[in-house]
């Protein structure tokens, strides 16, 4: 994969480009951007693009085949693990890079979701990147930069990612997926293909919230909270379900339900201050009956 098969961020591409092109290489960048836009994939395919050893777009040379097998002795993916990157998996990495190259000239680091780095792993990564080994590349990986602490991020060239366009996601709909997406689906994908991929892969929970935004006007409100089961069942992903209610209402344009996108917010906000997780759903369902149904 080369950069102009990955979709958009055009700018990105010219900048790391460049810097292969004149040698100009770092020691550490941090890539920031909403999480499912691609930031993963582009350090992917500059880490082969430094690893390469012809410097040709073939990828048939045996660091680029390496790589691809994820059999690469200088290329290292480090990930969370069980939602956190512990002390010990920094020290494990520092292990690592302190070893010279064996295949390419250079090593690659990339650190996805970084943001999840413990004070310790930070502190203890910051060691590495305060004097890092001259052939090593590190690329931390963040949609949530405020997680990160200043000495290290001081330490990156911070790289930042933009939405993908609706536009750009459309194309890729069409020609990649060759599937029919739902036009809400695209515009509360937030420029995310990440995004839009998993709401395809779980169509159907976003289809039962899209039968209770339509029918909440027609029916009781014990008829709504029956319906409005799968916003209790779904508690690890509601703030991306509240935000899909969000985008359906606001695409209605009508003014009583649109009046409804503050309560939805209120319910975002009362759900991450750690509230009883049900009152906040018949809060939201309570509200949102009263404005659109008995209005």
């Amino acid at each position: 994969m080369s950069f102009e098969n990955i979709v958009g961020n055009n700018q990105v591409k010219k900048f790391l480009t460049k810097a292969i092109e004149e040698e100009h290489i770092l020691h550490s960048y941090l890539f920031v951007g909403t999480e499912g836009i691609g930031k993963t994939l582009f350090a992917k395919e500059f880490a082969r693009k430094l690893l390469c050893i012809k410097q040709e777009e073939t990828e048939e040379c045996s660091s680029c085949m390496l790589l691809k097998s994820n059999n690469h002795p200088d290329f290292y993916q480090l990930e969370p693990e069980n939602k956190t990157i512990k002390i010990e998996q920094i020290r494990d990495m520092q292990q690592k890079i302190s070893e010279k190259p064996i295949t390419s000239k250079r090593k690659v680091y990339i650190i996805v979701d970084s943001d999840t780095m413990t004070k310790e792993a930070q502190n203890c990564l910051l060691k590495t990147l305060e004097e890092p080994p001259e052939y090593a590349t590190i690329i931390l990986i963040t949609s949530n930069e405020a997680k990160l602490l200043n000495t290290i991020k001081s330490r990156c060239v911070k790289v930042s990612f933009e939405p993908i366009s609706i536009e750009q996601i459309k194309q890729y709909a069409k020609e990649k997926l060759s599937i029919n997406i739902p036009e809400q689906f695209i515009k509360a994908s937030q420029g995310s293909i990440g995004k839009l991929l998993t709401m395809q892969e779980q169509k159907e929970i976003y289809e039962q919230v899209d039968n209770l935004l339509k029918n909440i006007e027609k029916q009781d409100l014990i008829t709504t909270f029956h319906q409005a089961e799968v916003l209790y069942k779904e508690k690890e992903k509601i703030q991306e379900l509240l935000e899909y209610i969000n985008v359906v209402l606001y695409q209605t344009k009508e003014l009583k339900k649109l009046r409804t996108i503050s309560y939805v917010e209120e319910t975002k906000k009362r759900i991450l201050a750690n509230s009883n997780y049900d009152m906040c759903i018949d809060f939201l369902l309570m509200k949102m009956w009263e404005e659109i149904a008995t209005k």
